[in-house]
């Protein structure tokens, strides 16, 4: 069956899409988060379906995506898990083998920065961050491994070194 103005659960997911991102941009992300819950609890009780990564999940701001040290970057994941609603196990689930459930815990408990970027990349994405978005929290964590990695294989011939002089009678 045809419809002139377009699929309803389309239309439907496009009304409750506008309704979280106007929520969001408004500062109310408990309200757009509550909002896409009871989307989620309607589509499951009326229709039997569970709209996973169908519904986009409330993206971080743009501007909030920025990390200087190892130890923001991990702060910056636990802020974009914090907003997306979903508990560590969901995460997992939906990542499956890409992000095992205890990578999961680690990347958002330890301050070390992660070392897979397919996990960096598949765990802001479940999060609901839109592409844009996962291209500048991949560029942070690019820009941070490097960093990293430099500090750890400066060469020996630049570190300072002591001499000891031992003198025997």
């Amino acid at each position: 069956m045809t419809y002139p103005e377009g699929d309803p659960l389309e239309r439907l997911n496009r009304l409750w899409s506008q309704l979280m991102l106007g929520l969001t941009r408004s500062g109310r992300r408990a309200e757009a988060l509550a909002a896409y819950r009871e989307v989620r609890v309607i589509l499951s009780a009326e229709l039997g379906i569970d709209p996973e990564p169908a519904l986009p999940l409330i993206a971080t701001s743009t501007a909030e995506l920025r990390a200087a040290t190892e130890a923001e970057f991990i702060e910056l994941l636990r802020t974009i898990h914090v907003r997306s609603g979903l508990t560590r196990p969901e995460v997992s689930r939906r990542a499956g083998q890409v992000l095992p459930r205890s990578q999961v815990y680690s990347m958002l408990r330890r301050g070390k920065l992660p070392t897979k970027p397919e996990q960096v990349r598949a765990f802001v994405t479940i999060c609901g961050l839109p592409e844009p978005q996962v291209a500048r929290v991949m560029e942070l964590w690019a820009t941070l491994r490097e960093q990293t990695e430099l500090a750890v294989s400066e060469p020996e011939d630049d570190k300072p070194f002591a001499i000891l002089i031992v003198r025997t009678a």
